[in-house]
This record gives structure tokens, C-alpha cells and sequence, in this order.
């Protein structure tokens, strides 16, 4: 693996790697070589005492080796505030650019590395404070990709049109969306679940619906009458897909 020279130093090279939904068969062959023989694995995590879902992704490539990689945790808080995560970025960064100069580290990310991941944001401000940081990108299968083949639902076929949306968009801009599109995946939904219920009660699209949950894991679930799940507190790792011409699936 190659590095490159940056400021004097010799620096490693940046992997970023979507590992899945979580099922370690979705991960893919060029993501195990790579996590065979990477010397430093950075893991992201919301609080510093919690864990990593990712981490759980990778755990059986990370058993087989003969070595296995030293462990850095990066810190993503779940918060709003400008200050707290201004704060976190930068000392991310600070972790990851000591870590590049020992060598090569590879971000693990959920789904696909550049689908509503951290790694963009954090290499944004890499890529200002390493002008030269060398960066590879291994794609990585989607929640709502999974989605679609556990429920046996094209997302969309012929001219139809797709959208992909986080649930916490206003009334009016879901509503929009889902007039405009023939499948609309609803992802970060369990906060607002209620409210999206209502929009699909409306609308008559609840029978068109499936919800699903920590796709991949042994947690996994698959509810097809979404009304159900009003009294109840989803988890984080949650996603409508809705299907305006037919559910199908199994």
C-alpha cells in the first residue's frame, strides 16, 4: 500500500470503506482484502462509550487475521450544536492525521461510505488540513438496496423514478416527494414516525409501505403493516420503502 509525502512526513493512505448494512456477507471481496492487511482501522461512533455498528459488520474479516489492526475511535456526536461539532471534527482530524503518519487507515462506515456517512464531512476538513492526503473510496451496499431484496420489491422499474429522502423533511416536501415519485425510500424515520404514518394514512399509501430495522443483524426486522408500529419507540437504524405501484415481495 502506498503513502504519500506531506508536509516532511511520510503519510499513509486513507481508506474509506462502506461495510453494508450490516450482514458481514454484503461486505465486499475488495473491502475484506483491504481489511486483512490495513495497520489502523478507524471506527465512528456517536458517544465515546457506545458501540459501533460497523465495528459488528467486520468483526468476522477482522477475527481471521493473523494480526489484528490497531483501533482508533472517532467521535461523531448526534447533535446540532455548531460549537460541539466543529469541536469533534477537529479533533477527529487531529486522531486520523497522527494515525496517516504511521501508515495506512481504513474508515469503516455503514452502507456506502458516501450515502449519508460522516466520512464526507470529515474529509472536507482533511483534505484542508492534508493538502496532499491520499484518499480511496470502496463502495459499499445500501440500506434500501438490502431493503429491496429482502422484500423482493424492484425500486424502480421502466421510467419510474426513485427518491431517497431523510423522514424529518417537513409535512409538505414529503408529501411533494411522494406525489412526484413512484418509490420513496424514508430513511432517520424513528423520531417522526407518527407523523409520516399520517401523511401515508392520507394519502392511502399505508398498504404500499414496509418498514424495516437493522437490516443484516440479528435484530433485523421486516413489518409489512406499518400501523402496528405507532405506540412503538423505533430504533435509529430504521427505513420506510414505499411502493406506490405494489408492494410485492415476500
Amino acid at each position: 500500500m502506498t503513502g504519500n509525502e506531506t508536509e516532511g512526513s511520510v503519510m499513509g493512505t486513507l481508506y474509506g470503506i462502506g461495510v453494508g448494512p450490516g450482514d458481514p456477507d454484503l461486505l465486499t471481496l475488495r473491502a475484506a482484502r483491504i481489511l486483512q492487511d490495513v495497520p489502523t482501522l478507524a471506527v465512528p461512533k456517536s458517544v465515546s462509550d457506545g458501540a459501533s455498528l460497523a465495528l459488528e459488520a467486520v468483526r468476522e474479516v477482522l477475527e481471521s487475521r493473523k494480526t489484528p489492526p490497531h483501533k482508533i475511535e472517532l467521535v461523531f456526536p448526534m447533535t446540532k450544536d455548531p460549537a460541539v461539532l466543529s469541536q469533534a471534527r477537529t479533533e477527529n482530524a487531529r486522531v486520523l492525521s497522527e494515525a496517516l503518519r504511521q501508515g495506512d487507515v481504513a474508515f469503516i462506515s455503514l452502507g456506502d461510505i458516501f450515502f449519508y456517512s460522516t466520512f464526507g464531512n470529515l474529509l472536507d476538513g482533511l483534505r484542508r488540513q492534508i493538502p496532499g492526503i491520499i484518499v480511496k473510496v470502496v463502495p459499499g451496499i445500501t440500506s434500501f438496496s438490502a431493503a429491496s431484496a429482502l422484500t423482493g420489491t424492484p425500486l424502480v422499474q421502466g421510467a419510474e423514478s426513485l427518491a431517497v429522502v431523510p423522514a424529518t423533511y417537513g409535512a409538505e416536501s414529503l408529501e411533494q416527494i411522494l406525489d412526484t415519485h413512484e418509490s420513496v425510500v424514508l430513511m432517520k424515520i424513528h423520531r417522526v414516525f407518527p407523523a409520516v404514518l399520517e401523511i401515508l394514512e392520507r394519502k392511502g399509501l399505508c398498504d404500499r409501505a414496509v418498514y424495516l430495522a437493522e437490516i443484516g443483524t440479528p435484530r433485523q426486522e421486516v413489518v409489512t403493516d406499518i400501523r402496528t408500529l405507532k405506540e412503538r419507540a423505533l430504533p435509529y437504524m430504521s427505513l420506510l420503502l414505499v411502493r406506490k405501484n405494489g408492494r410485492g415481495g415476500t
